[in-house]
């Protein structure tokens, strides 16, 4: 649900303010910029680790799901 989901997502952003690290599996592809600032893309290998503003790329999004 979407209310809960966004309630889970506020709550670790909270966490990784008092500087602890944040290890989440997140498949809503929308939210992710929104809530992460590390995204690692993997499809039985990884395909991009890094920055979201430079990894969360159309071409690394098609590398990981086809096209």
């Amino acid at each position: 649900d979407v209310t809960i989901q966004a309630q889970i997502l506020d709550l670790l952003k909270e966490i990784q303010k008092e500087g602890k690290t944040v290890i989440a599996v997140h498949h809503d592809l929308q939210t992710v910029a929104e809530y992460f600032d590390w995204v690692t893309l993997i499809d039985l290998k990884i395909i991009a680790s890094g920055p979201v503003e430079e990894v969360f790329t159309q071409e690394n999004l098609r590398l990981t799901y086809g096209e």
